[in-house]
């Protein structure tokens, strides 16, 4: 895997999933590394590191302004991982729009200043139902972040394509490991695991492909470094689909929990989509990644975060 050692970079969203663990990566790696800290950032996710090269705490849609250049100073690659809604809850349907499109011009014109290549952070849920979905498929969301994160895609290519900016786009599946926000699948059923307690689930047919953090951080590092990836889009996955319930079974199967897993207490959400999972070939072709931490392993390096390090943080405590 390529390096970006010597090179300075900026991470928004830092403090999320992928930028808890794109950060220590980059910064173990020799890369200068600036982060954007929102002001409601799980600022523990970040680490609180002393060895950052410089950090921001403002909302990402403030880059448009050159206010933060010289805190930032030349920045070689931008990744823009800062989006609203990830976590499913729509709320204000006019922030999860701006959040994410407003945010992402913001950062297309940071880049330009700054003479970056920009690697976006899409989603999955740029496209509908369907198993292995190819990157030339046509975007069909059914959710106002699919949505959101479909037309901030739009943005970058068009922007990229009259300005000359180089990106990148990845769109990431189902990532789970350490430090996964607490509501989502896999926490969710780790915590209740290790409590003993009875989980309460969908059915569980749900089609989904899994793929470890490290894996995704190692996509997004490619994307950064090779150069024949410009341009283009490439999708984050493994290429295989596996169902909610066999999941489940198997986070039970791996903590020797007898925790009763209620499959059927709760209903589908009316956006649940039955399948969905992508083709990684063009990745494994353009950017020589691959998803390589198999669904068992990751759960397990998962499930052992939890057992440790994740007890000491309230927000993964059940109530």
């Amino acid at each position: 895997m390529r390096s970006l050692a010597g090179r300075r970079v900026l991470i928004t969203g830092a403090a999320g999933f992928l930028g808890s663990h794109l950060v220590p990566r980059l910064i173990d790696e020799g890369a200068e590394v600036c982060v954007l800290d929102q002001p409601n950032a799980r600022r523990w996710a970040l680490l609180e590191r002393s060895d950052l090269a410089g950090t921001v705490r403002a909302d990402v849609r403030t880059l448009a302004e050159p206010a933060h250049d010289a805190t930032l100073g030349d920045i070689d690659v931008i990744f823009h991982l800062a989006a609203v809604g990830v976590t499913g809850e729509v709320g204000d349907v006019r922030e999860l729009v701006t959040g994410n499109v407003d945010g992402t011009l913001a950062v297309l014109l940071a880049g330009r200043r700054l003479g970056s290549r920009l690697v976006y952070c899409g989603s999955c849920f740029e496209y509908g139902a369907g198993e292995r979905w190819a990157e030339d498929a046509l975007p069909a969301p059914t959710t106002e972040y699919g949505a959101a994160k479909a037309a901030g895609w739009l943005l970058v290519n068009a922007f990229a394509r009259r300005t000359g900016l180089e990106v990148v786009s990845l769109r990431p599946f189902t990532m789970y490991g350490p430090m996964e926000p607490p509501g989502r699948l896999v926490p969710s059923v780790v915590r209740h695991a290790l409590s003993g307690r009875a989980i309460d689930l969908t059915p569980g047919d749900q089609l989904r492909d899994f793929v470890f953090v490290d894996d995704a951080v190692d996509a997004f590092v490619a994307a950064a470094t090779t150069d024949a990836a410009v341009g283009g889009t490439f999708n984050v996955c493994s290429g295989t689909a596996v169902t909610v319930r066999e999941v489940v079974s198997r986070v039970l199967q791996c903590t020797g929990s007898r925790s009763e897993a209620r499959f059927g207490a709760l209903s589908y959400r009316p956006t649940e989509l039955a399948v969905l999972s992508g083709d990684p070939t063009r990745a494994a072709q353009v950017l020589g990644w691959r998803a390589r931490v198999s669904l068992e392993d990751g759960l397990t390096r998962t499930i052992a975060w939890f057992r440790s390090a994740g007890a000491e943080f309230p927000e993964y405590q059940l109530q």
